[in-house]
């Protein structure tokens, strides 16, 4: 039987996965909204996935070592780079029916 620290812990794992996917959601369905607003995939959404990938692939992590940094960061980068390609993608198809 887990302790209370682990269930804890498992628990915090949880709700995090479940905040990760709710926020990639809803980023995916802006940005596909974005795209119908601005007439479709141009250069721009490069520029913009440039653009975040830029903002957000150093944030300040105090406390983490520097090998969970890299790490945190490739992550980060697969991240956006797959709501970004999902949004693409999704848009494409909807667009072709």
């Amino acid at each position: 039987m887990a302790d209370g620290g682990e269930e804890e812990r498992r628990l915090q794992s949880a709700a995090l996965a479940v905040m990760l996917t709710a926020f990639m959601e809803i980023t995916h369905l802006a940005l596909i909204e974005l795209i119908e607003r601005r007439g479709g995939i141009g250069p721009w959404l490069d520029e913009f996935q440039t653009k975040a990938i830029r903002e957000l692939k150093n944030p300040i992590m105090e406390g983490v070592r520097m090998s969970d940094e890299v790490q945190l960061t490739d992550a980060t980068i697969q991240l956006i780079n797959a709501v970004f390609d999902g949004a693409r993608k999704d848009f494409d198809s909807e667009s072709s029916r």
